[in-house]
């Protein structure tokens, strides 16, 4: 009960400042009800109205046949009288072990470099509904918000403190073939599924999507990207759950380095960090120049999720006037073509 009222009271205390810093109010809920927690769009910088040019979807889709594997007598699944937590569960034992605990978290020992897969119960286990091996297919549950920021474009921010390992959203969009995708004349809302078994799909969220597509990019990531399967085992068609790899303040959310590993060779990163490694030669020298007036940081990050990649850009980089630039995650410059949108800031 505690909880609750002080959840409700910071709540109330960030509406109040943002009515006091002339934010408006455009939607009470994007999804639609769709999500177990509602998802406002507030903003406070100019006259956009809310984003109306996708659908909201809390589940992927597709659009055209792909032939996924829901046979139900082909899952693997638990006979479980426990919560699923002992080693003898066999949904556990596919992910090597149950790695959520009791309150739904990835351990601290979770290994961030090269995730693993995780395989959640499933409707032909024994188990109950509540069982601790079912935690993304229960859908949101973290607070998020979608606003408006001054120069960045649409950003997400969390309304709530996230401790670390929490799951915070999917990325959720039309599951696409890789030759549906090089038709397509835009890799803004791209997601390779890198799953190396059989042909390689895309995840597209620029028409059908959730919260998750408008996630930005920072050099100094909060969130850890993991394959993850639910409702079928088929291993081409993951889902990709976002969970936090680092305790996450009430305001901040943010994807990760992946999106500079294929969008360097084109244009540079301009978010200012000292940590960033995806600067142009005289942002570069700059950062080089501050790196030397700080304490010796290491600068070389671990890759938080080196399995799953953006797409590469089949595009020619931009050459044009500097008004075709925009500016997408923390202080990130990058071309309007390329820019992805996949972190809570």
């Amino acid at each position: 009960v505690w909880t609750a009222l002080n959840t409700n009271k910071k709540l109330t205390e960030a509406r109040r400042g943002r009515e006091r810093q002339g934010e408006r109010l455009l939607c009470r809920d994007i999804s639609r009800g769709y999500e177990a927690v509602p998802i406002t769009c507030v903003n406070g910088v100019d006259s956009e109205p809310c984003p109306d040019n996708f659908k909201y979807v809390p589940d992927s889709c597709v659009t055209s046949p792909l032939n996924i594997d829901n046979d139900i007598t082909r899952l693997q699944h638990c006979s479980c009288a426990d919560d699923c937590s002992s080693s003898s569960c066999m949904c556990a034992q596919l992910s090597l072990r149950c790695w959520y605990d009791s309150d739904g978290r990835l351990p601290l020992d979770f290994c961030q470099f090269e995730p693993p897969v995780l395989f959640e119960c499933n409707h032909a286990c024994s188990c109950w509904r509540s069982c601790r091996n079912r935690v993304v297919q229960n859908g949101l549950r973290v607070r998020l918000q979608l606003f408006r920021t001054e120069k960045m474009g649409w950003g997400v921010r969390a309304l709530q403190d996230v401790p670390q390992g929490a799951f915070v959203c999917e990325y959720v969009g039309e599951i696409i073939r890789d030759t549906e995708a090089d038709k397509r004349e835009s890799d803004s809302f791209l997601f390779t599924l890198d799953n190396k078994v059989g042909d390689t799909h895309c995840i597209d969220a620029k028409s059908f999507g959730n919260i998750g597509r408008f996630l930005n990019h920072l050099c100094e990531p909060n969130l850890l990207a993991v394959r993850v399967f639910t409702t079928h085992q088929d291993l081409r068609f993951p889902r990709i759950a976002f969970f936090s790899s680092r305790p996450i303040r009430a305001g901040e959310i943010d994807y990760g380095e992946n999106y500079w590993r294929v969008k360097s060779k084109y244009f540079s990163c301009q978010c200012g960090s000292v940590k960033c490694r995806y600067a142009g030669p005289a942002e570069y020298s700059i950062l080089i120049g501050c790196r030397l007036s700080l304490k010796s940081e290491n600068a070389h990050l671990k890759s938080s999720s080196s399995h799953i990649s953006l797409r590469r850009p089949k595009h020619q980089p931009l050459t044009g006037k500097t008004e075709t630039w925009n500016i997408c995650g923390h202080k990130i410059l990058c071309s309007l073509p390329y820019q992805k949108r996949g972190v809570i800031s």
